[in-house]
């Protein structure tokens, strides 16, 4: 892979950051909940075509690189790129497969520049309702996830640019809140036509060579200035205990400990002492 110059590079990089950014904003005019709409609770980003996040879209931080793991756990055990086409939307909110919990529903589609898959585009929603044992699927009393929820195994909710209107609607039919759930997945699969057109626009601009050399660029700027960052701190030990309430099931507060211990460019946590796994 090529080297590319500082200048170049930035300029794709803020290319990039914008394309995150177009998508973010038309998941926020289009979208029908009050949870995307008013309290902006999704994200959107823009991968490599290997899965790793190269720009992500300011909005909600606890969604910060979390697709990445996602969309690489897609990559590996579900869905493998080759098998991608040109126009395919996957959708999944498998926690199991590096996802959050079940109201985030992740989208997904790759970008093809004169045959080449160049890059994925990928968009986060908290829909307001995915099923479960309440309503709003946060169920106090849940022992077991299948009381929280629809589970969505990574699948083609589009393929080569036609809806399955399959899957979409089993999705539908398993939510509280059709209306809302429909309008939200179809700002998703908006946003991800938004950004495969950005993205295509950055790759024909400076070549899909270019294109990956930056992405490697900006992935290995990250490493680095982490580490440094990292490095600059003194190294020790620090340790920490909290208790929080109990799980519902039992009056049993839950402990959390952890260690955590800075040497050189490394920063191990250690959670042993903490209460094992509870049963609500």
């Amino acid at each position: 892979m090529s080297e590319i110059d500082p200048v170049r590079l930035e300029v794709i990089r803020n290319a990039l950051v914008a394309a995150a950014e177009e998508m973010s904003i038309t998941i926020w005019r289009t979208s029908r909940s009050t949870v995307v709409r008013e309290i902006l609770d999704f994200s959107t980003a823009v991968f490599d075509a290997q899965g790793g996040n190269i720009a992500q879209s300011a909005r909600i931080p606890v969604h910060l690189n979390s697709m990445s793991d996602c969309l690489k756990t897609v990559l590996e055990k579900y869905i493998p790129l080759e098998s991608w086409n040109d126009g395919d939307v996957i959708v999944t909110n498998e926690p199991y497969a590096g996802g959050q919990h079940l109201p985030d529903i992740q989208t997904f589609r790759p970008v093809f520049v004169n045959g080449e898959r160049v890059a994925i585009v990928g968009t986060l929603c908290h829909h307001v309702d995915v099923g479960g044992g309440a309503a709003g699927s946060y169920y106090a009393a849940a022992t077991e996830i299948f009381h929280e929820g629809i589970r969505i195994p990574p699948l083609r909710l589009v393929e080569k640019g036609v809806l399955n209107s399959a899957v979409f609607e089993m999705l539908l039919y398993n939510v509280r809140q059709p209306d809302e759930t429909r309008g939200d997945l179809n700002a998703q699969i908006a946003a991800l036509g938004i950004g495969t057109r950005a993205v295509s626009r950055i790759a024909q601009k400076y070549g899909n060579a270019p294109l990956a050399s930056a992405m490697a660029a900006i992935l290995d700027g990250s490493e680095r200035m982490m580490r440094a960052a990292i490095a600059a701190l003194p190294d020790g030990t620090a340790h920490f205990v909290e208790t929080v309430d109990d799980d519902g099931q039992s009056e049993e507060p839950i402990r959390l400990e952890v260690t955590i211990t800075k040497s050189g460019e490394a920063i191990t946590l250690d959670f042993a002492g903490s209460s094992p796994q509870v049963r609500g």
